[in-house]
């Protein structure tokens, strides 16, 4: 019975983990190598989903924060011409190259800083 309590410890942090909590970018290159090394499988995995819908979310969310500094009068956080836009490879290369304290944050700040060095405004 003792064995059983690191388990059910373990089994109670993960349920209580709420469901929409944001990835780290650990978590999400994490998850990304594991779909990377399915090839044309990977579609299928249902982690190609969330990772697609993360990946959205930070794209928004980067949008939104840059139009709000627009309006407030400051600079951007990146500036990406009209048409232009980031591959997932290149995003995936560009959070794979950040430093490891990037790792810890959430995605949607790696994410900024990766499309900050690749559009920076000028």
């Amino acid at each position: 019975m003792m064995r059983l309590y690191p388990i059910l410890a373990v089994a109670t942090l993960v349920v209580a983990a709420p469901a929409n909590a944001a990835m780290t970018v650990h978590q999400f290159l994490t998850r990304a190598n594991d779909l990377r090394a399915q090839g044309f499988a990977a579609m299928l995995s249902p982690d190609f989903a969330v990772l697609k819908e993360e990946a959205r979310q930070a794209k928004s969310q980067l949008k939104a924060e840059n139009a709000r500094r627009v309006a407030a009068r400051k600079p951007p956080i990146a500036c990406v011409p009209d048409g232009e836009s980031m591959g997932i490879e290149e995003m995936l290369d560009g959070l794979q190259a950040l430093p490891a304290a990037y790792h810890k944050r959430p995605l949607k700040d790696g994410y900024a800083r990766v499309v900050a060095q690749r559009f920076p405004c000028q």
